[in-house]
């Protein structure tokens, strides 16, 4: 065997150390492109879960509502904006029903 110097040490190192980046960089997108199908497929489940659902509701006149049902609205409304994320704050400022 013959004996190896410093800069080849040094060498195989710093290769080493570039695969492995970009093994573990290639991995994280990977998972980033799992992760993004997952999101899109929730998203689109919901889009026709909402349309199912939208079809069976009855339109309520404003006499009809009431404050429970304006707090149910908002509920769902703060829900549907979260999309999972427990990162964000909401402030509900006006409850104002859109036609």
């Amino acid at each position: 065997m013959e004996s190896f110097s410093y800069l080849d040490i040094v060498v195989v190192a710093v290769v080493g150390f570039l695969v492995l980046f970009v093994l573990l960089i290639g991995w994280q997108l990977f998972r980033q492109l799992i992760q993004l199908r997952s999101n899109q497929h929730k998203v689109n489940h919901q889009t026709e879960t909402s349309v199912q659902t939208n079809k069976d509701v009855p339109t309520l006149d404003d006499k009809d509502e009431d404050e429970e049902t304006k707090i149910i609205a908002v509920l769902m409304a703060l829900i549907l904006a979260n999309e999972d994320r427990q990162d964000r704050s909401y402030q509900v400022t006006k409850i104002e029903r859109i036609r």
